[in-house]
């Protein structure tokens, strides 16, 4: 598979571009978008690679066609639907996690507050 290797060293080259320069030039400050999508472009070789063409990630050495495909390892529908429910919903706790924490933090805390028995 040659295009994921090409896609590979296209990401490798992206984020060595990112990191190297943003070091050497003080005035350079993008690096993180070389950077970030040569991240990307390597991950999503890497997982190409294992999902494409039923290439085993994790082969069998007793049976060959017992290994790891991404076919016979996934997850079922259910599996994966109730994971998109569940996925879907993690916004919204964020949201609350941040709601609360401000409603927390908009009075500080004084040192006779800390004095009284009230302090927990």
């Amino acid at each position: 598979m040659w295009y994921l290797l090409v896609l590979l060293l296209i990401g490798v080259v992206l984020v060595l571009f990112g990191i190297g320069k943003t070091i050497v030039s003080k005035q350079y400050i993008c690096g993180i978008w070389p950077a970030g999508i040569g991240t990307v472009l390597v991950v999503l070789a890497l997982l190409l690679c294992a999902g494409w063409n039923g290439t085993a990630y994790y082969p069998s050495t007793a049976d060959l066609q017992s290994s790891l495909t991404i076919c016979n390892s996934c997850s079922s529908e259910f599996t994966l639907r109730t994971m998109f429910y569940v996925s879907f919903l993690v916004p919204f706790v964020l949201a609350y996690i941040v709601y609360c924490w401000r409603a927390i933090d908009k009075k500080k805390l004084d040192k006779e507050e800390i004095k009284t028995d009230h302090a927990y």
